[in-house]
């Protein structure tokens, strides 16, 4: 038995002696990956207050400001023939409804509005009556139906564009 205790013993000192050596390996593997990490963790943060402009702030450092002024004038507004339409529906009697609209837009996009009233009125009158008397009420309503008449209007004036329209009155019965 003595032998046998003797064989085991050399065989785990050779064992530990192996074990520690991948230890001494691992912990150098171990610090070159911190580093690396660390490394490509503080380029990474540099490269980005660079380009975000942090760096130029904490340094000091002046960038050169430019500002671009389009000078297109002021906005006007152009009353609207008044719109009387009835709304749809699946009885007899339809709701009617009556818009008195100002659209604002710039000058120069003017002519081609005046010159195109009649399409853009009738526009307006066939998408006002495809709509239903529950979309058109309340403030939700008024709203929704404040950008869908802008998109119409600037549809048939393209390239000219309006900027909204006013309801100077809008009532449904």
């Amino acid at each position: 038995m003595s032998e046998e205790t003797s064989e085991k013993a050399p065989k785990k000192s050779k064992s530990g002696g192996k074990k520690r050596k991948k230890a001494k390996t691992g912990k150098a593997t171990k610090i070159v990956i911190i580093a690396a990490g660390a490394l490509i963790f503080v380029s990474a943060t540099g490269v980005l207050s660079f380009y975000m402009g942090w760096l130029h702030s904490i340094m000091g450092w002046e960038q050169p400001q430019t500002v671009a002024k389009l000078d297109l004038g002021e906005p006007i507004l152009h009353p609207f023939p008044e719109i009387r339409t009835d709304l749809k529906t699946g009885v007899c009697k339809a709701p009617f409804m009556r818009a008195v609209i100002h659209i604002q837009l710039f000058p120069d996009d003017l002519d081609q509005l005046v010159k195109q009233e009649a399409q853009v009125h009738d526009a307006i009158l066939t998408h006002l009556r495809e709509q239903e008397r529950q979309h058109v009420v309340g403030k939700e309503g008024s709203e929704r139906l404040r950008f869908e008449l802008v998109q119409v209007i600037n549809n048939q004036i393209h390239p000219a564009k309006i900027h909204t329209i006013y309801f100077k009155e809008l009532i449904v019965q």
